[in-house]
């Protein structure tokens, strides 16, 4: 409750998508423009520096892996463990890459004089609080659990041996949570909510521009009132439009290495439990766990991408049901365009090979099944 109250208070006094901006800064992925040319700097070794933790954990954990390749049960559970932090790696190496146009993005949404209600703010950071604290509790408690058992949190390699003792055991935990934790997880998942964050606000004017075209009352004594407000909300449905095809221009490949390691984590998993049986319950409770954690990331990108499919389609139906029947001939025109454009959806597209939406949850959910059964017909 106290998080949530400081929370609170500290978006009141703030811009929009302030809380995500320092959470990415904070993780070193957002340096401010009005920095000095040292703090700067500095900032910028500190970005290098966490870039080459996570790829230190990409390649150690990469060559732990090659280790077990004898081992089938092994390799494939290092491999479920491992594919997180790949996901996680290639996107923040394409937000790096695309991080100039997303702050131009940003500042003309700033521009736009735009507004929010303050419980999107609030659901804007809390979900973004709540996902990383989840996160990290599942990893924290599977590395508890490797602890308990003796072994490593995954199989990475190190410069010395981990198994001799406990405490060498502990040390090479240690050094994979710094190497993971603040490079890979909490930029993951800052870059996360910055996304969901913008896919939010526009979902948010998308309902605006419905209830206001809703609301136009025509008279012929409000004539001008009504061709200036309307004027004016075509406009707002013309920028809303731009904003969200340059959103989708930035992160098409983000949203595809999302798909594609959902899709590759599901397979990973149904072949897994086909393999290992219900026997291996520790292991089996590994798999579930980061599946879970997959299945929970990729579900907020679909559903807000299948919002923002209904509230831009919900233009159409607003404009037929604000009053038209009364309104001059030329409005009519122009509001009929509203419509014809508003029936063509504002989507997020994953490489151009999908959309997301519900649907192709739903669809990767039937294909792992799928997968599944095949499998387990195989192996009985």
């Amino acid at each position: 409750m106290a998080l949530a109250r400081t929370i609170r208070s500290q978006l009141l006094e703030s811009d929009l998508f302030d809380f995500n901006i320092k959470y990415l800064t904070y993780v070193g992925l957002w340096p401010k423009d009005d920095w000095s040319q040292d703090k700067l700097r500095l900032y910028k070794v500190y970005e290098v520096f966490l870039f080459i933790l996570s790829l230190t954990f990409i390649i150690i954990t990469g060559i732990g892996t090659y280790e077990q390749k004898h081992n089938i049960t092994m390799l494939m559970t290092n491999l479920d463990k491992a594919l997180v932090s790949y996901n996680f790696v290639a996107k923040i190496m394409l937000f790096t890459l695309k991080k100039k146009q997303l702050n131009i993005l940003i500042s003309e949404i700033k521009l736009s004089g735009d507004k929010i209600v303050d419980e999107r703010k609030n659901l804007m950071a809390i979900h973004v609080v709540i996902i990383t604290i989840f996160s990290t509790l599942v990893v924290f408690a599977f590395s508890l659990l490797s602890q308990y058992k003796g072994e490593m949190t995954v199989e990475a390699w190190m410069p010395f041996d981990p198994m001799k003792s406990r405490m060498n055991l502990l040390l090479a935990a240690q050094l994979l949570a710094f190497c993971f934790v603040v490079p890979v997880l909490y930029r993951a998942f800052a870059i996360q909510g910055i996304v969901c964050g913008i896919i939010m606000y526009f979902c948010d004017q998308l309902i605006e521009v419905q209830q206001r075209l809703k609301g136009l009352d025509y008279s012929e004594e409000r004539d001008g009132e009504i061709r200036e407000e309307l004027k004016n909300i075509v406009k707002k449905h013309v920028r809303i439009m731009r904003f969200s095809r340059t959103l989708t221009n930035i992160f098409k490949e983000y949203f595809l290495i999302q798909n594609l390691a959902v899709t590759i984590e599901l397979c990973l998993n149904a072949l897994m439990v086909a393999v290992v049986g219900l026997e291996e319950k520790t292991l089996l409770a590994t798999f579930l766990g980061y599946l879970g954690l997959a299945l929970i990331n990729a579900y907020i990108y679909c559903y807000l991408g299948n919002e923002l499919i209904v509230q831009s389609t919900g233009i159409a139906q607003a404009a037929y049901e604000s009053g038209w029947t009364s309104w001059p001939i030329d409005m009519q025109k122009d509001l009929l365009i509203v419509i014809n454009v508003a029936q063509k959806p504002l989507t997020l597209s994953a490489g151009g090979m999908a959309l997301m939406c519900i649907e192709t949850y739903s669809q990767a959910l039937y294909n792992a099944y799928s997968i599944f059964a095949v499998l387990n017909d195989m192996v009985d």
